[in-house]
C-alpha cells in the first residue's frame, strides 16, 4: 500500500481541508487527491470531525453511466416522445396523462378470471387461493354494504386494539373449502357480520 494511504489526520494541509469542504467533487475525486485509499470511511470520518456537512448523490456535471443508456418512448395518452433507462416501467409522460389514463382506462378486465389466472402463483396452495378470493370478494361486499353489515359503525382494526371490529364470515371460510361452496357465495351479505376481534380470533382457532 502506498505511503500516502496512510495519512493521518494531524497531517492534512490547509489545501487537503479545502478539498474536504467541497461539494462539487465526488468522494472519490477527493481522496485521489487527498492521498487516501478510495471506498473507506475515511474521508466520511474526517468531515465529521471538521464539521462538514456536503449534500448527498451525483454531483452535477458528473457523467452518470446508469443513465447513459436512454430509450425513447411514445406516451400512451398524448403520444408525446419522452426518454427512459431501458427497465423502466414508464408508459406515460407525465402525471397528468397518469391521472387522464387512470380516469378513462377501461380495467374490466382485471375483474375475469383470465386475467388473475395469470397473475395466480402455480404453487400456492388451493385453499390459500380459495381464501384470498373470498376475502377479496367480502371486501367489495362490504364496500357496497357497510350500513348493513355494521350498522353501529363499529371501528375495523387488527387484533389488539382496544373496542375493535373485524369482519367476520358466519360459515368459516375454511368449511366452504372444504365443501366446495362458491366464493361468491362466501362472500354475500347475508355471511358476513361485525365481531370484536377477540371473538374473531376464537372462531379462527376453532374454539368458538
Amino acid at each position: 500500500m502506498p505511503a500516502a494511504y496512510g495519512k493521518k489526520f494531524t497531517e492534512l494541509t490547509e489545501s487537503d481541508i479545502d478539498l474536504i469542504r467541497r461539494s462539487d467533487l465526488t468522494n472519490d475525486e477527493i481522496c485521489v487527491l487527498i492521498g487516501i485509499q478510495k471506498g473507506t470511511a475515511t474521508l466520511s470520518r474526517w468531515r465529521k470531525r471538521l464539521g462538514v456537512v456536503v449534500p448527498k448523490g451525483s454531483k452535477k456535471g458528473k457523467s452518470k453511466p446508469w443513465q447513459s443508456v436512454r430509450e425513447t418512448r411514445h406516451c400512451l395518452v398524448c403520444n408525446a416522445e419522452f426518454e427512459v433507462i431501458p427497465s423502466s416501467p414508464k408508459k406515460l409522460c407525465g402525471k397528468s396523462c397518469a391521472d387522464t389514463f387512470n380516469k378513462f382506462a377501461d380495467k374490466s378486465y382485471m375483474q375475469t378470471e383470465e386475467y388473475r389466472a395469470t397473475k395466480r402463483k402455480p404453487d400456492t396452495p388451493a385453499y390459500q387461493r380459495y381464501k384470498n378470493r373470498v376475502h377479496r370478494l367480502s371486501e367489495q361486499t362490504y364496500k357496497n354494504n357497510s350500513e348493513i353489515i355494521n350498522p353501529f359503525n363499529h371501528p375495523r382494526t387488527i387484533a389488539g386494539v382496544e373496542g375493535g371490529y373485524q369482519l367476520d364470515h358466519i360459515i368459516p371460510v375454511r368449511f366452504g373449502f372444504d365443501n366446495n361452496i362458491p366464493e361468491e357465495v362466501m362472500a354475500e351479505v347475508e355471511n358476513l357480520r361485525m365481531l370484536t376481534w377477540q371473538n374473531n380470533l376464537k372462531r379462527n382457532r376453532g374454539t368458538c
